[in-house]
């Protein structure tokens, strides 16, 4: 399946309008509506960051924000949004509203929400799935987790809807376990897209488990390299590939990513927590404070499925033949994920 053409050039219209502006502008809400969760993976900060994960937005509140914020993808996370009870309201509400939208799971419960969910353009299911089944069942810590996942994301895409899944590469990730992942997605399951990103560090995991800066770039030097080879579905920009490999630098980009979660509005960014803001527009005024770098137009070569701000904002000029290659090719500007977000800064 292809990029959503319809996607794309909506998505490039309001990067379009917000450039003329001027000013700051969102290109993702992250939206988490429950911090609760049916795993604890080992590499995963969020389950950490609170005191508590019973803590939930109504479906009220998930829709304000998606009213409040005018990104045009909403990255609905958390926690696991399906042990969200309403999580099928807020994913219609949010389709009324336009919002392209990516529903984040492990996948324990996709299997029964097919029925429940209509295939849309709009909608996209992004799976986590850190590589085959051994090194995937270990960091999430559940046996038989991989099979699980691997079996629902070949039923969702047989009823006809659109997936992708988003890996985190960690300090003991074989880039070995990975290609074969990254080949049996593309060549067996025929996945939408794959979203993979080395994992950051937050201050409640363990530092063993991420990567140096050099380690890292190594290690994606090879995952470049053998996903050109090979035509693996990995979505990633040739300007976040250079990030990666040590190529680029990308400066900070905050506000290109806005978090909602049962606190309030999360600052400055969805990995980084500097305070929580009672409004969208309380929030903003942070951003509009500092000094930051100007965007693009080629902002709009973002992806559907989870996408890099910072990446976005670095691409230069104003090539109109970005919409066929983009629906055809999957040449995005680079996975964005839970673990990667904005803690990107020029050194």
């Amino acid at each position: 399946m292809k990029f959503p053409l319809r996607s794309t050039v909506q998505i490039g219209r309001y990067v379009a309008q917000q450039q003329r502006k001027g000013e700051r502008y969102p290109l993702v809400l992250m939206l988490e509506p429950t911090l609760a969760c049916n795993i604890a993976c080992i590499g995963c900060g969020k389950i950490r960051e609170y005191e508590s994960n019973k803590a939930r937005l109504t479906v009220e509140e998930c829709l304000d924000a998606g009213v409040q914020c005018p990104a045009p993808v909403v990255s609905i996370c958390g926690g696991e949004p399906l042990v969200y009870k309403g999580i099928e309201d807020v994913v219609a509400g949010m389709l009324e509203l336009e919002k392209n939208i990516d529903l984040c799971t492990n996948a324990l419960r996709l299997e029964q929400y097919l029925d429940v969910f209509t295939p849309s353009h709009r909608l996209t299911f992004v799976v986590h799935l850190d590589g085959m089944r051994e090194i995937h069942d270990y960091i999430c810590d559940y046996p038989g987790l991989w099979d699980v996942a691997v079996d629902a994301i070949k039923k969702a895409r047989e009823a006809g809807f659109r997936v992708t899944t988003n890996t985190t590469i960690f300090k003991e990730t074989s880039v070995d376990d990975l290609l074969e992942m990254m080949g049996y997605l593309t060549n067996e399951v025929g996945i939408d897209g794959m979203l993979i990103a080395p994992g950051y560090q937050y201050s409640q995991i363990d530092p063993s488990l991420t990567m140096t800066r050099a380690e890292h770039e190594e290690k994606f030097r090879i995952i470049r390299k053998v996903a050109r080879q090979r035509g693996y579905r990995w979505l990633a920009s040739p300007i976040y590939q250079e990030f990666l490999t040590g190529e680029r630098k990308l400066p900070c980009a905050p506000w290109g990513s806005i978090t909602r979660n049962p606190y309030g509005w999360k600052g400055p960014c969805y990995l980084l927590t500097d305070g929580i803001f009672p409004t969208y527009d309380a929030l903003l005024d942070r951003h509009r404070a500092g000094e930051g770098q100007p965007v693009s137009v080629h902002a709009m070569l973002l992806a559907l499925s989870l996408i890099d701000p910072a990446a976005s904002y670095a691409a230069e000029g104003s090539n109109p033949e970005w919409i066929a290659q983009c629906s055809q090719r999957g040449s995005f500007p680079g996975p964005y994920s839970s673990h990667s977000t904005f803690s990107i800064k020029a050194s």
